[in-house]
């Protein structure tokens, strides 16, 4: 069964359409930060494991050995505890989309950089337990956790198809497509649930106080929007969810059959996953995929600023 996005769902997907085309931002944009226009009027479990807000692992994935790690351009000097800035207040929309994805993307490349590096020492796991190695007990606690992070249930290394399906899971997310969604989920950072809750993607809970309640919850409904104590928090979840979530098989596959032929993951190809993260399916990949043509100039300008930060930090 479909579902609906839950922040600011149909009445936002307009809004976006105009923002992502270049118009002008008008009332409904307004309206759009207050709640959530439309919600299912009963989650069924199909809707639960799309929209599921993913925990990180109960551990820290243990520190890369030192011949593993690879230093990397900083982050821009920004708190990303103390609260979203006002992207509202932003009137030019061009500045505003800049702004937005400037803001986002430091984190969304931490997170990359980071499945990256699990990456590299995962096949070098592998390889170890190829020439028939026995793997040390700080090796084995450190694949339990990944195996557990990316709910990978299958937890024997000598199983088959265990190293094809972990690596499809432990892998990058295009910083385009990331970006398009949180814009199009958050009303592009004006959400009551990004500025309350550091929630850019629409994720849900399901245990009482959670999270947030949505206004517009049907009655006998249970379900929060997913409170994040921080907008890395935020992004890891999400990118936890179409990692490993039951609901984006199809993403992964097409990101690994890209691997398979050379190809690094492209946004664009990649959006045909995500049919599930809406109820309008098609017409939703399609939104995201107008998000991407008619925003490739600012999220190229952003690139270009964090890059700049980054230097002069």
């Amino acid at each position: 069964m479909r579902f609906v996005r839950n922040t600011p769902s149909i009445l936002l997907a307009g809004i976006v359409l105009v923002l992502g085309c270049g118009g002008v931002l008008g009332a409904r944009l307004a309206k759009a930060g207050a709640d959530q226009a439309e919600l299912p009027s009963r989650p069924t479990a199909e809707m639960r494991r799309a929209r599921a807000a993913v925990p990180g692992p109960l551990r820290p994935v243990q520190a890369l050995p030192s011949w593993l790690r690879r230093a990397g351009p900083g982050p821009l000097a920004v708190s990303y505890t103390q609260g979203i800035p006002d992207f509202g207040a932003i009137r030019d929309v061009q500045r505003k989309k800049v702004s937005f994805f400037s803001y986002l993307l430091p984190v969304i490349e931490r997170e990359n950089r980071r499945l990256v590096e699990l990456r590299k020492r995962l096949g070098y796991v592998r390889d170890h337990l190829r020439w028939n190695h026995p793997l040390d007990a700080d090796d084995r606690l450190w694949l339990t956790d990944v195996c557990q992070e990316f709910r990978l249930k299958e937890l024997e290394p000598a199983a088959d198809g265990f190293w094809e399906t972990l690596l499809c899971r432990v892998d990058v997310l295009p910083v385009d497509l990331v970006l398009v969604q949180a814009a199009n989920e958050s009303a592009w950072g004006t959400s009551r649930f990004a500025r309350e809750g550091n929630n850019f993607f629409g994720q849900w809970c399901f245990s009482r106080d959670c999270g947030m309640v949505p206004a517009a919850r049907p009655d006998g409904a249970t379900y929060e929007v997913a409170r994040f104590s921080s907008v890395d928090e935020s992004v890891g979840s999400y990118m936890r969810n179409l990692n490993a979530g039951y609901s984006y098989a199809d993403l992964r596959r097409i990101r690994a059959e890209q691997r398979a032929r050379g190809l690094e993951p492209d946004a664009t190809t990649m959006a045909a996953g995500l049919l599930s993260y809406s109820e309008r399916r098609q017409a939703y990949v399609d939104d995201i995929r107008a998000m991407l043509r008619h925003n490739s100039g600012a999220i190229e300008e952003a690139r270009s600023r964090v890059s700049l930060a980054s230097a002069g930090s």
